[in-house]
Protein backbone atom coordinates (compact mmCIF):
# COMPACT_ATOMS: atom_id res chain seq x y z
CA UNK A 1 0.00 0.00 0.00
CA UNK A 2 2.86 2.95 0.68
CA UNK A 3 4.19 1.78 -2.55
CA UNK A 4 0.63 2.78 -4.38
CA UNK A 5 0.54 5.99 -2.41
CA UNK A 6 4.34 6.87 -3.16
CA UNK A 7 3.70 6.44 -6.63
CA UNK A 8 0.49 8.44 -6.87
CA UNK A 9 2.32 11.33 -5.18
CA UNK A 10 5.34 11.06 -7.68
CA UNK A 11 2.97 11.47 -10.76
CA UNK A 12 1.62 13.96 -9.15
CA UNK A 13 4.48 15.89 -8.79
CA UNK A 14 5.37 15.10 -12.14
CA UNK A 15 1.85 16.28 -13.09
CA UNK A 16 2.65 19.90 -11.39
CA UNK A 17 6.03 19.99 -12.35
CA UNK A 18 4.94 19.71 -16.07
CA UNK A 19 1.98 22.06 -15.63
CA UNK A 20 3.99 24.72 -14.12
CA UNK A 21 7.07 24.63 -16.69
CA UNK A 22 4.61 24.56 -19.58
CA UNK A 23 3.00 27.86 -17.81
CA UNK A 24 6.11 29.60 -17.33
CA UNK A 25 7.68 28.77 -21.00
CA UNK A 26 4.03 29.89 -22.48
CA UNK A 27 4.62 33.46 -21.03
CA UNK A 28 7.80 34.23 -22.07
CA UNK A 29 7.96 36.64 -25.22
CA UNK A 30 10.07 38.54 -27.29
CA UNK A 31 7.21 40.76 -28.68
CA UNK A 32 8.41 44.72 -27.69
CA UNK A 33 5.90 46.05 -25.48
CA UNK A 34 3.02 48.48 -27.29
CA UNK A 35 4.46 52.13 -26.22
CA UNK A 36 1.98 54.87 -25.09
CA UNK A 37 4.32 57.82 -25.69
CA UNK A 38 6.77 58.26 -29.23
CA UNK A 39 10.26 58.69 -27.78
CA UNK A 40 12.11 60.90 -29.62
CA UNK A 41 15.25 59.35 -28.58
CA UNK A 42 14.69 56.38 -29.82
CA UNK A 43 17.11 55.84 -32.50
CA UNK A 44 16.25 52.54 -34.15
CA UNK A 45 15.41 53.35 -37.80
CA UNK A 46 17.66 56.17 -39.65
CA UNK A 47 16.80 57.92 -43.13
CA UNK A 48 20.17 59.41 -43.15
CA UNK A 49 22.45 57.42 -46.15
CA UNK A 50 25.31 56.41 -44.46
CA UNK A 51 27.48 55.81 -47.24
CA UNK A 52 26.59 58.98 -49.25
CA UNK A 53 30.00 61.49 -49.68
CA UNK A 54 30.16 65.04 -48.50
CA UNK A 55 30.28 67.75 -50.73
CA UNK A 56 33.69 68.24 -49.73
CA UNK A 57 34.15 64.37 -50.11
CA UNK A 58 33.61 64.80 -54.04
CA UNK A 59 35.45 67.32 -55.61
CA UNK A 60 38.49 69.76 -54.79
CA UNK A 61 42.01 69.32 -54.03
CA UNK A 62 41.16 66.51 -51.71
CA UNK A 63 39.06 63.78 -53.87
CA UNK A 64 41.04 61.48 -54.69
CA UNK A 65 42.26 61.02 -51.07
CA UNK A 66 39.09 59.54 -49.61
CA UNK A 67 39.39 56.88 -52.23
CA UNK A 68 42.65 55.13 -51.53
CA UNK A 69 43.84 53.67 -48.18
Amino acid sequence: MPAVIFDSIRKLALALLFASTALIVSCASDKQQARLVDDPEDRSASTIPWNKQEKWEVGGQFAGMTDRR
